[in-house]
């Protein structure tokens, strides 16, 4: 049966939904961002996730998705960016574009886990390749200790970088090294620290996933107002980091971290 919905948003939805299960190699779909968390605003993009089987379906799939949304309104522009592809349609307004993303049979489950991708939305499913085993949480969970290794052999090591521009009165460079060497490690320590399920999720959904004291401070030091003050950033960026992996390894030895504050 076919869905019908009335909203701009609803509609895109339901044609990419009507659309896509009618194609034999499609094997289900499902919407997920704002949606599966239940925050979608006027902000919201609408990600729309779809199982392929086989390679070979990509383009055909893309081809009957952009005759879909034409049905809808005109498409403005097409970009993009694996696994999917943004659309941006004419009457979608300024923030609104359609993030349609595929995946083949060996390389979609962990974006089911409701744990780090939010309760998702079925649009269809001619199988039960939507089910999430928790199981499947082993490989996120050896990545992630891969990762904290890493950082444990790095990142101290790696502050040589933004030092030096400092010194050499490199302000661009060194506040591009600031953001590449210091803070985005940083970010991936305080994820694992306070939402390991989401540790590789970079700067999105910080304000959600840190506790609010974390955030703000992570905040304040992210915000360099003048390029004499990305020194006294960074050593407090650095001491905040070397911080978090003494508590990470207390964490693994079984003594629980202190609670922020």
């Amino acid at each position: 049966m076919e869905i019908r919905r009335t909203t701009l948003r609803d509609r895109i939805v339901s044609a990419l939904s009507n659309a896509s299960s009618a194609l034999p190699f499609v094997l289900a779909g499902w919407e997920g961002g704002s949606a599966a968390f239940d925050l979608v605003d006027e902000y919201s993009d609408i990600d729309l996730n779809f199982l392929l089987d086989g390679a070979n379906a990509e383009e055909p799939f893309y081809t009957a998705v952009q005759l879909a949304l034409e049905e809808v309104s005109p498409v403005v522009a097409c970009h993009s960016e694996p696994p999917g592809r943004y659309f941006k349609l004419a009457a979608s307004g300024d923030f609104l574009l359609v993030d349609v993303c595929v995946f083949q049979k060996g390389d979609y489950v962990e974006y089911l886990d409701p744990e780090r991708h939010g309760k998702l939305q079925p649009l269809f499913d001619k199988g039960e390749w939507l089910r999430f085993k928790p199981s499947e949480r082993d490989s996120q969970e050896t990545r992630r200790a891969k990762r904290s290794q890493d950082l444990e052999e790095w990142f101290s090591v790696s502050q040589s970088f933004v030092q030096k521009a400092i010194y050499r009165g490199q302000e661009a460079e060194a506040l591009a090294a600031f953001w590449g060497y210091t803070l985005k490690p940083l970010v991936e320590l305080l994820r694992m620290r306070y939402c390991s399920t989401r540790w590789d999720f970079g700067m999105r959904y910080l304000q959600r996933d840190l506790p609010g004291p974390v955030y703000n401070q992570l905040r304040d030091i992210m915000f360099v107002g003048d390029p004499s003050d990305l020194k006294e950033h960074h050593a407090k960026a650095v001491a905040w980091g070397e911080l978090l992996l003494q508590e990470l390894e207390l964490s693994r030895a079984g003594d629980p971290p202190p609670k922020a504050g």
